[in-house]
């Protein structure tokens, strides 16, 4: 599921296409939240496939993890416990919401 497929485009007054900004959510913690510890090689859109079946749910373990993660890549550092929501079906409708997205 690309986050960008169900995201609103809008015209300019001079008929340029363009996407809305996105909003994510903030992703609550949860008991059932499962924590790892990250070695050489892991990655955001690797981890999400493994635990959600979907590489493009990346952002969800970011988002979790802010002060974990770098923006400018997908790697992840070796030895950082990270987060990985269990959540997934209320942090989506979330961002349905947030985005507006029907």
């Amino acid at each position: 599921m690309s986050r960008f497929t169900k995201i609103k485009i809008k015209r300019s007054p001079k008929q340029d296409r363009y996407y809305v900004n996105v909003v994510y959510p903030e992703i609550p913690l949860s008991s059932d939240d499962v924590y790892i510890m990250s070695k050489a090689g892991d990655r955001l859109d690797l981890l999400s496939f493994e635990f959600y079946k979907d590489l493009s749910l990346w952002w969800i373990i970011m988002r979790a993890n802010p002060d974990k993660m770098k923006r400018d890549t997908f790697m992840i550092d070796p030895g950082l416990q990270i987060r990985i929501p269990s959540n997934l079906s209320q942090i989506l409708i979330n961002f349905d919401k947030i985005n507006k997205i029907r």
